[in-house]
């Protein structure tokens, strides 16, 4: 990871405040824009007529801060050139610029470890019934950032407990077709009493869109996460842009 300074959007006395002001724990951010983050959606992506590596290589231009790959119905293979494709995209999208962008493999713990082999610099996101932490971080070493999906005390107490996690998603914070089996969402006013216990920087998830974003400012989150609001737009950059003003409060 480059130096320099993370921020961290949610702090009603000081909006322009970084991860690294606030807590040495969270230096790992150092140089990430943790505001805007981007879960990948193959079938959603094609369903608009572009690939997924066109969608990030927009939605990164357009401000998303850190992608996360994301396709259950693929084999590692077919994964490892899907994350390919995406990591050449971030790095087209970035080129000329002094941006770090994390590229996030969502479980896929083999392609990880293999692209890592290869020079690359990937991190991991599972949820609780995907590969633990613990093998995650034995398997990967200390320098990935390792991502957990955590929703009730149990969860952040052994997420803490593990000392090895660096983020935490937390959702759904509103009702999402993404997930098919997804819970209703816990609407923003528990998500802040959820992000206040976890004790681990926390981004939000699900049914997240431009209209939702400003209801989710003074949350205590270091980002909000999106799928649908870049994957289905029609123009992924404006939305990434329109998605980032909304969260901060910025104007376009």
């Amino acid at each position: 990871m480059t130096a320099g300074s993370a921020h961290i959007a949610d702090n009603s006395a000081d909006d322009g405040a970084t991860v690294n002001d606030r807590d040495g724990s969270t230096d790992r951010f150092a140089g990430i824009d943790t505001r805007l983050y981007l879960v990948t959606d193959s079938a959603q992506c094609e369903a608009t007529g572009r690939s997924v590596a066109e969608t990030v290589q927009a939605a990164v231009a357009g401000g998303v801060g850190i992608v996360q790959v994301r396709d259950k119905d693929i084999d590692d293979g077919d994964f490892y050139s899907l994350t390919r494709q995406v990591i050449a995209a971030v790095e087209a999208a970035t080129r000329d610029t002094d941006r770090t962008v994390p590229v996030v493999l969502n479980d896929r713990v083999e392609v990880a470890r293999r692209l890592i082999d290869e020079g690359e610099n990937v991190h991991i996101h599972v949820g609780q019934t995907d590969t633990t932490v613990a093998e995650v971080r034995a398997a990967l070493g200390a320098e990935p950032l390792i991502g957990l999906s955590a929703a009730n005390s149990d969860e952040f107490a052994a997420a803490r407990d593990s000392g090895v996690v660096d983020l935490v998603g937390i959702g759904p914070v509103f009702d999402t077709s993404t997930k098919a089996d997804a819970p209703d969402g816990i609407g923003p006013d528990r998500l802040r009493e959820l992000v206040a216990e976890a004790g681990i920087p926390a981004v939000a998830i699900g049914g997240i869109n431009a209209d939702r974003a400003p209801d989710l400012k003074g949350r205590g989150l270091i980002g909000i996460c999106v799928v649908s609001a870049i994957c289905m737009a029609d123009d992924p950059k404006t939305a990434a842009e329109e998605l980032l003003a909304a969260f901060t409060g910025s104007a376009q």
